[in-house]
Order: C-alpha cells, then sequence, then structure tokens
C-alpha cells in the first residue's frame, strides 16, 4: 500500500510524459491495492468474527473494520465517481474539474487515514494476539 501510494504514484507522474497515461497507471495499480485490501480486510474481519463477542472489546477489531469500510468507500465510491468524470471531457468543463480535484482530495485523505491506521496495526503487530484471543 504505502509502496504503491508514496513511491510508484509520485513517479510515475514524473515519469510518464503524458498525464493521462500517469493517472490511468496509477488508477489500475490503486485497483489491485483496493482489492488486496478488500480480500485482507474481510479475511481479518472473520478471524476476529471467530472470537465471537469478545471481539467487540478489541481495538484491533474495530481498526480493521474501519479500514475495510474505508476501502469500500474508496474502491465503490470514490473510484467509480473518478473514472465517470474522466470519461467525460472534464478538463474543459469547470464544474467537472472541480468535482475531480474535490474527489481526489478526499482519497488522498482516505488513503492517508488507511496508512495510518495501517501503520497502527504493523506497529503494535508484537502485542496482538493477547491472552484473551489464545
Amino acid at each position: 500500500m504505502w509502496a504503491i501510494g508514496y513511491i510508484t504514484a509520485p513517479f510515475a507522474f514524473i515519469y510518464f510524459e503524458d498525464i493521462e497515461v500517469a493517472g490511468t497507471f496509477v488508477g489500475k495499480l490503486f485497483i489491485i491495492v483496493n482489492y488486496l485490501g478488500l480480500a485482507c480486510g474481510s479475511a481479518l474481519v472473520i478471524r476476529y468474527a471467530s472470537l465471537g463477542q469478545h471481539a467487540m472489546t478489541l481495538w484491533r477489531f474495530w481498526v480493521t473494520v474501519t479500514m475495510l469500510i474505508l476501502v469500500v468507500f474508496i474502491h465503490f465510491y470514490l473510484q467509480v465517481e473518478i473514472s465517470v468524470i474522466k470519461s467525460l471531457d472534464w478538463r474543459q468543463n469547470s464544474a467537472l474539474s472541480d468535482q475531480f480535484n474535490f474527489l481526489h482530495h478526499i482519497s488522498i485523505v482516505v488513503y492517508t487515514l488507511l496508512s495510518i491506521l495501517g501503520l497502527a496495526l504493523v506497529a503494535t503487530q508484537d502485542n496482538m494476539i493477547t491472552k484473551a484471543e489464545r
């Protein structure tokens, strides 16, 4: 996730001369990241669900659920809306351009939030299995 969002995406806009090509390339990478997020997030939520009611008391469960909801929001709403705008003549239409910029900024904020939440999960992995989860 970090390699795509913070290394590959900015580099693509430097490397590719055509901003449309870079945007399409990066968009496809984010779709792959979203699919991975949906799969991993779902697997983790299912794993936590196997703990029964106890899962509701674990902060890691709620962080994972929040991340899964954010990925669903990005994948099924933001990326769809951005794709629709890009399929139109959005650069020539100021309203569409403003809408694209707004959605793009929201996606940056959500991606950053996902990155921070993911870092919190990874940084605390030594404490991942508590006595209650065993």
